[in-house]
């Protein structure tokens, strides 16, 4: 009986420890649009468009951008799907790349 118990525990945990890994947003090293490839950014993106283009990249994925704190060539910003945060980022404002933090 209690390895039944125990097998029924172990599966919850499991199929939710795969659904919260799941809710990651940002795939490690994607790119905004704003730059013509990975990587490369014609010019540095100012704090203003580089907000713009975090809120586009994010926006068009139906998510949510909170908390947006400029910290010299980076951003990091919280991202949001409804009330819950799903992931918090970083933006490198010379290569407009993205990537999670966690």
């Amino acid at each position: 009986m209690l390895r039944y118990i125990f097998i029924a525990l172990l599966s919850v945990f499991l199929v939710s420890a795969i659904s919260v890994a799941q809710e990651k947003v940002t795939p490690y090293g994607d790119h905004c649009e704003w730059c013509s490839s990975y990587g490369i950014c014609e010019e540095d993106l100012g704090p203003k468009e580089a907000e713009i283009a975090i809120k586009r990249y994010f926006g068009i994925r139906g998510l949510r951008v909170r908390n947006i704190i400029v910290k010299g060539r980076f951003i990091e910003a919280e991202i949001y799907n409804d009330k819950k945060e799903v992931d918090k980022i970083i933006f490198d404002r010379k290569t407009g790349r993205i990537r999670s933090t966690y």
